[in-house]
């Protein structure tokens, strides 16, 4: 009964309930709905991947990771899976908490998650927050103590909904500065994460982040990794202010606070960092620079669109794209035939040449010359060139087959009747 609550999302507890019962959500993602009842996914494939970015692991943290699985390759720095039978059993969230800083899980039956530790909490104020929750697919685990907590992104979805992935420990390695963002305030991540999991094309969308039109390569491998396309991604720029207009940059911010502390505070600040924990120092630190800085962490546009919106507008970008790339095609192709008029013999080498080289690609290609010559040239003189030159290579090599098959494809030789 939870998977269908969870496809409807008619209740959030049950939604939550299966996704925090890895066993469940596994049998459940397994089998998608087909004509006579369910398809069971017979091959499988799953990534688990975990990295520590501020600080090593301890040993007694490296003890703990060590009893999630017994197959992992552990290191104090990462910790990798891949199966393609069984499931992860450890406690991801745990071991956020405990010392790694970024996950990604991937199985090719519909899980794409991505979990991110930010010590000093989210990345904006709660009512900014909200405003870019979906109604499923987002979590925060907050810490029992303490501001920070754990961001889990993990869209519903089933076997048929993304394409299949070749999965490696690149794809969080690309990822993994999205967490950096989050910590200096940028809402461009969020945004996507809304663009990922909403499924409500009514919804209007979140505050629109600045920068939006120059995303960084983490962001960009994100929405990669949610096959969040590059229309949905420029018609959510429309609006976005440039980060130059939108306010001070983190790096001017940063800078400005710096100058308004003391010659104490300074040195304290630096005997933290020399003598303690560095992550810990500098996560604190970077949250004063939000709370103390007066000014919004991040600009924004108010927002206007609904998903439906963006959705229609990204469609209208795919087909000016297409249009152009369809353009820009026929350009090219009316200069190589302008080409090939002006020159037809050395058309009819470059054939002969590819004859030579004995392959049924180049055969191919030979014919494919050959017909082109016979466009470029015009129906008065353009027949007449080519398929000459065609037989011509047909006599010069009776043996080949697959040369005569490629010309006769492109209407270059006729079968010979008896």
């Amino acid at each position: 009964m939870t998977q269908y609550l969870v496809v409807y999302g008619y209740a959030r507890f049950e939604y939550r309930f299966a996704r925090n019962n890895a066993n469940q959500r596994s049998a459940m993602q397994r089998t998608t709905p087909c004509r006579y009842g369910t398809q069971t996914i017979m091959s499988e494939h799953q990534f688990v991947h975990f990295l520590a970015l501020d600080r090593p692991l301890d040993d007694e943290q490296l003890e703990y990771m060590r009893r999630q699985s017994s197959r992992a390759e552990i290191s104090k720095w990462e910790f990798t899976n891949e199966y393609h039978y069984g499931d992860f059993r450890g406690n991801a969230q745990e071991m956020l908490q405990r010392g790694y800083d970024v996950h990604l899980h991937y199985a090719n039956f519909g899980i794409r998650k991505l979990m991110f530790r930010l010590p000093m909490g989210l990345p904006c104020e709660p009512q900014t927050w909200k405003a870019f929750l979906p109604e499923c697919g987002v979590d925060w685990y907050p810490d029992k103590k303490g501001r920070g907590g754990v961001l889990e992104i993990q869209p519903e979805a089933d076997a048929g909904t993304y394409d299949y992935l070749d999965c490696d420990v690149q794809e969080l390695a690309e990822i993994a500065p999205v967490r950096e963002l989050l910590l200096q305030g940028d809402l461009r991540p969020l945004y996507v994460m809304w663009l990922v999991c909403n499924s409500d094309e009514e919804k209007l969308e979140p505050p629109v982040p600045a920068g939006l039109k120059s995303l960084p390569p983490c962001v960009l491998a994100m929405a990669s990794f949610y096959e969040v396309g590059e229309d949905l991604l420029q018609a959510a720029a429309e609006v976005s202010l440039p980060l130059v207009e939108g306010g001070l940059s983190h790096d001017a911010q940063v800078k400005n606070w710096i100058q308004q502390r003391s010659k104490d505070e300074l040195e304290e600040l630096a005997t933290q960092l020399l003598t303690g924990d560095v992550a810990k120092v500098r996560a604190e630190t970077l949250a004063r620079v939000r709370d103390e800085s007066g000014a919004i962490a991040w600009p924004t546009s108010k927002p206007t669109r609904t998903l439906r919106d963006l959705h229609a507008a990204a469609e209208i970008i795919h087909q000016h794209r297409k249009q152009l790339k369809a353009q820009a095609k026929e350009k090219a192709r009316r200069k190589h035939l302008e080409k090939l008029a002006a020159d037809p013999q050395q058309a009819i080498a470059q054939a002969a040449t590819l004859v030579k080289q004995r392959s049924t690609k180049n055969y191919d290609e030979a014919a494919k010359l050959l017909a082109d010559l016979r466009e470029a040239l015009g129906p008065d003189r353009g027949p007449q060139q080519a398929e000459s030159a065609a037989e011509r290579l047909r006599s010069e090599n009776p043996t080949l087959k697959s040369l005569v098959s490629a010309m006769r494809k492109q209407g270059l030789l006729l079968k010979k009747t008896l």
